[in-house]
């Protein structure tokens, strides 16, 4: 019986996932939230913003980005080590972006929807 017990408790071990996230980290749904509002505001400079030709691009994504990261009650560093984090882990950064991708794909579905 130990020894079943034994082989329980280092089954589970072993299964932990190795790359857990720390609490110092944002969370990937969060994350995702923040990734995708950083990709809109991208695309709402690119096509509306720049239109004006005297405005600066990189000036017009940093206040954008600012007003994301206000929103969501966190800093610019915060968001990079979180981002970095996530590019670091190539498997939860692959979960991350599948996920992004598919809010923006569905986005996409509602937008473009015929009405019935």
């Amino acid at each position: 019986m130990k020894y079943i017990c034994l082989l329980f408790c280092f089954f589970a071990f072993s299964c932990k996932q190795k790359d857990t996230i720390p609490s110092s980290i944002i969370p990937p749904e969060e994350m995702e939230k923040i990734l995708f509002e950083a990709n809109m505001a991208e695309e709402f400079v690119n096509n509306y913003v720049m239109r004006d030709r005297s405005k600066n691009k990189e000036t017009e994504v940093r206040r954008e980005y600012e007003k994301i990261f206000f929103m969501h009650g966190i800093t610019e560093q915060q968001f990079k080590k979180s981002y970095d984090f996530y590019r670091s882990h190539p498997d939860i950064y692959k979960m991350l972006m599948d996920s992004l991708d598919a809010k923006a794909q569905r986005k996409r579905s509602e937008t473009y929807s015929m009405p019935d």
